[in-house]
C-alpha cells in the first residue's frame, strides 16, 4: 500500500490522543467553541511538526451543498420504530427546505464513532441520533459546531438537545395494566442488556418498580436477555424478531412459571408471539404479550398487541424544529444552549393481554 502524504485531521487527532472533531474546530478556529490552552498548543504544535496544511477556500466550497442536509444517525433500518420517525424527520424537514440522509450504525459503537468524526468535517443544518449515543464526548464535541438531536432516554453528561423519553415510565404502565390482569409473574425478553442501551434498562426497572410498588416481589420477573455472541447470530435484518422468538423458547420448554412476556420493543414482542403460537398456545387465554413503541404492523387485526404509544412521530418533527430554531439563532446570539423536550407515554390496550389463567 502506498505511502499516504496528505497529512488529515485524523493523524493529528491519532498523534495528540484527543478526538478529530476536536481536532477540526480548533484548526479551523469555529466559533462559540473554546477548549484548554493545552489542548490548543497541542494540536497546533502536532499540526505544525507533522506538516499539516489546511485545505484552499476553493476546496472547502463543496461542503456548501450540505449546510441545508440533516444527518440521521440510525441504529438498524429493519426496525419500523426507526423507519416511523425517519419518515416523519423527512416529511418536517422539507418544510424548511432540509434534506436528508440516513445512516445506520448497526449499533456499533466504532461506526457511530467513526461517522461522529466524519461529520465534524462538514457543514451541516443538524444532526438527529434515534438513540442515545454512545461517545457522548463526541457527540458533545459536535454539538459545538452543528445542532445535534438525540431522541431516546437521556444519557448522562450530555451537551446537546434532545427530545427525550423516560422509559421506566412505560415499563412501569406496562407492568400495572398486567398486575390489573392478575399477572403477577412475568417474563421480560429483551436484546442484549448493556450499560449504553439505557432504554432497555429503564423500560426494565419500571417493571420491578411497579411491581415494588403493589407489594409484589421484583424477582417475579425473569428476565431474559442473550449475551452478545449469540446475539450476534441472528441475522440483521431481523434479529430482534428471531432473538424474541428464541429466548421464549427457552421459557416454554423450561415451563415457565410467567403468564406473560413483555417484549423490549414491539419487534421482540412479534417473535414472542409466534413462538407462543408455534407452540400449540393461545393468546391472551395462555399468555398474555407486551410491547414497546407501537409501529403500524401492532395494530393489525391478525396480531392486536398491547404495546405504549410514545410519540414516535412529533418526536421526529420536533428534532427538525429544535435544528430549524437553532440555525435560525446561531447569528443572532453567542451563548450555547440546550433544548430539551419529553414526551409522556400512552398505554394501548389491544387483544394479546387478557386475565391471567391462574386468577
Amino acid at each position: 500500500m502506498g505511502k499516504r502524504n496528505k497529512v488529515t485531521t485524523r493523524d493529528i487527532a491519532e498523534y495528540t490522543g484527543v478526538s478529530q472533531s476536536t481536532v477540526s474546530m480548533i484548526l479551523s478556529k469555529k466559533p462559540h467553541v473554546s477548549f484548554s490552552r493545552e489542548t490548543i498548543d497541542k494540536v497546533k504544535e502536532a499540526a505544525k511538526e507533522l506538516g499539516y496544511q489546511k485545505p484552499q477556500k476553493g476546496v472547502r466550497k463543496k461542503d456548501s451543498a450540505l449546510a441545508k442536509s440533516i444527518i440521521v444517525i440510525c441504529p438498524l433500518l429493519s426496525n419500523s420504530y426507526y423507519t416511523m420517525i425517519i419518515h416523519s424527520i423527512t416529511e418536517r424537514a422539507q418544510e424548511y427546505g432540509y434534506t436528508v440522509f440516513t445512516v445506520s450504525t448497526l449499533r456499533n459503537v466504532s461506526r457511530e464513532e467513526l461517522y461522529l468524526h466524519l461529520l465534524s468535517g462538514f457543514e451541516l443544518a443538524g444532526v438527529i441520533s434515534l438513540y442515545p449515543p454512545t461517545k457522548i464526548s463526541e457527540a458533545n464535541a459536535l454539538s459545538k459546531q452543528v445542532p445535534v438531536v438525540s431522541i431516546g432516554d437521556k444519557p448522562d453528561a450530555c451537551r446537546f438537545d434532545s427530545v427525550e423519553l423516560d422509559s421506566k415510565k412505560p415499563g412501569y404502565l406496562i407492568a400495572e395494566h398486567l398486575i390489573s390482569l392478575g399477572h403477577t409473574r412475568i417474563t421480560y425478553v429483551s436484546t442484549p442488556i448493556r450499560a449504553k442501551e439505557i432504554g432497555r434498562i429503564h423500560r426494565l426497572q419500571g417493571l420491578k418498580s411497579c411491581f415494588h410498588d403493589h407489594g409484589l416481589d421484583p424477582s417475579n420477573i425473569e428476565v431474559k436477555s442473550p449475551k452478545l455472541a449469540v446475539y450476534g447470530r441472528y441475522s440483521s435484518d431481523n434479529s430482534e424478531y428471531e432473538n424474541g422468538y428464541a429466548l421464549t423458547t427457552e421459557a416454554l420448554e423450561a415451563n415457565t412459571p410467567s403468564t406473560a412476556f413483555v417484549g423490549n420493543n414491539d419487534m421482540t414482542a412479534f417473535g414472542i408471539m409466534a413462538a407462543i403460537a408455534d407452540y400449540g398456545y393461545h393468546i391472551p387465554s395462555d399468555y398474555s404479550v407486551c410491547g414497546f413503541d407501537n409501529v403500524p404492523l401492532s395494530a393489525m387485526p391478525q396480531i392486536s398487541l398491547t404495546t405504549i404509544e410514545h410519540a414516535s412521530i412529533y418526536k421526529g418533527r420536533e428534532a427538525v424544529d429544535i435544528i430549524y430554531k437553532k440555525n435560525a439563532q446561531k447569528d443572532k446570539t453567542s451563548k450555547h444552549y440546550i433544548m430539551r423536550m419529553e414526551y409522556e407515554p400512552e398505554l394501548i390496550i389491544r387483544k394479546s393481554t387478557g386475565k391471567c389463567k391462574l386468577s
